[in-house]
């Protein structure tokens, strides 16, 4: 006879109640936390206000380089995302803030689905499959956290990464070169992994992002600002936001976004340089993480340097772990897009290509988990860069991961 509570994916169904119980009364609990953050709390503990108010500036044509919130907290983000931001001026800040926070928790569960689908959701077994869901998520939930109550955009940042690999590694190079503009657009810094594809000869995929690129930071911007308006902007952004942050520490220090985001002793920037800063408090902290980040990409083009199928997901996870350790500022909530590295590490361990990088991958799992743990434990904690240095330890993971998987195309198993 079949036992009704446990089905054919061999997960008892009184499992899967529980924990979609759980799951719905974090989602309930983190809305209710989100949206009085923006709408009720006397000190706005958001961004989405910020982003709010960059829409307003939009609307009534006023610069939005000077709109910030009740708390002070300037928009820094390219003009692009300001335009995106104008229906929210529609409604009131209740109903934008719960609005924002659905489709957060919607491009969240999305990019999930794609992360699991790209790490093995059709080689891991049927029985084992959830895991692929739960456990990215698990590992990287306090940053996810973060990011969501504090209505940040790096939620749709990382749907936008991982849907520009998504649809690339299916192909689909038109609307992977559109995703992966849109991230540029957004917070900029993922231009880094323009070499990734570049290197990699994906000359398609890499000429619709440029294409797209230009047209979404120029054209459709000049058709609601105007194009002198709209240069004027992307100077603005430039100086107030770019170059400070590419100057040295005095430099940052007499910039009135320091105390915002330039400082670099706040805790939870997390780049190799920033923290390197807060160890030594050298002048020549920025050489180190150059030479350090440096060293990184050449050892990850090195390991990869001959195409292999079965270790392209591997590689591109290395580059989007080598992707967060190197910008000036790194805060801690950018690194949810670590979703996809843990992803390709759950499959790993949940159908390894060989017993050997399955343990590996589930020791570096769980040690990334303990860190992870702690990382979010306080900011003392925080300042001494413990999510920075687990990030460089799990590029090395992947690395080590990508060389071993070379060993076993080469027919010469890793042990």
């Amino acid at each position: 006879m079949i036992n009704s509570t446990a089905p054919a994916d061999g997960v008892p169904s009184w499992i899967k109640w529980i924990l979609a119980l759980l799951t719905l009364a974090a989602v309930i609990a983190l809305g209710v936390s989100t949206v009085h953050r923006a709408a009720f709390s006397r000190i706005e503990r958001t961004d989405f206000t910020v982003y709010r108010a960059a829409g307003l500036a939009v609307l009534q044509g006023s610069d939005i380089y000077q709109a910030h919130n009740s708390r002070g907290w300037a928009y820094v983000y390219p003009p692009p995302f300001a335009i995106l931001m104008v229906p929210f001026t529609k409604m009131s800040v209740f109903w934008g803030a719960l609005i924002w926070y659905v489709i957060s928790v919607l491009l969240i569960a999305w990019a999930v689905v794609m992360a699991a689908e790209l790490a093995g959701r059709t080689t891991v077994s049927k029985r084992d499959g959830w895991l692929l869901y739960v456990i990215p998520v698990l590992l990287i939930s306090g940053w996810l956290v973060s990011a969501v109550t504090r209505g940040q955009a790096s939620i749709l940042l990382l749907w936008l990464v991982i849907a520009a690999f998504y649809w690339h590694f299916r192909g689909q190079n038109v609307l992977g070169g559109l995703c992966f503009a849109g991230a540029i657009l957004l917070k900029v810094f993922p231009v880094l992994l323009i070499a990734y594809f570049a290197w990699r000869k994906r000359w398609q995929f890499t000429a619709v992002a440029l294409i797209a690129l230009a047209a979404g930071s120029l054209l459709l911007p000049a058709t609601v600002f105007g194009w002198q308006r709209n240069i004027a902007y992307i100077r603005a952004w430039a100086n107030t936001v770019a170059r400070p942050a590419l100057s040295d520490e005095e430099t940052r220090a007499q910039s009135y976004l320091n105390e915002q985001l330039l400082d670099p002793q706040k805790p939870r920037n997390q780049s190799l340089e920033a923290v390197i800063w807060r160890l030594t408090r050298s002048g020549h902290a920025r050489g180190i993480a150059a030479v350090l980040t440096g060293m990184m990409a050449f050892a990850t083009i090195w390991i990869a340097r001959r195409p292999l199928a079965d270790r392209e997901l591997v590689v591109a996870s290395a580059a989007v772990s080598w992707m967060l350790l190197v910008p000036p500022v790194s805060e801690s909530h950018y690194f949810v897009m670590l979703l996809l590295p843990m992803a390709v590490l759950a499959g790993e361990a949940l159908a390894p290509a060989n017993p050997a990088t399955g343990r590996f991958a589930r020791r570096t799992l769980i040690v990334f988990g303990v860190v992870s743990l702690g990382a979010v434990s306080g900011e003392s904690v925080q300042l001494y860069g413990l999510l920075c240095w687990a990030t460089v330890g799990l590029w090395a993971a992947l690395v080590t991961l990508a060389a071993r998987r070379s060993g076993i195309t080469a027919g010469h198993p890793a042990g």
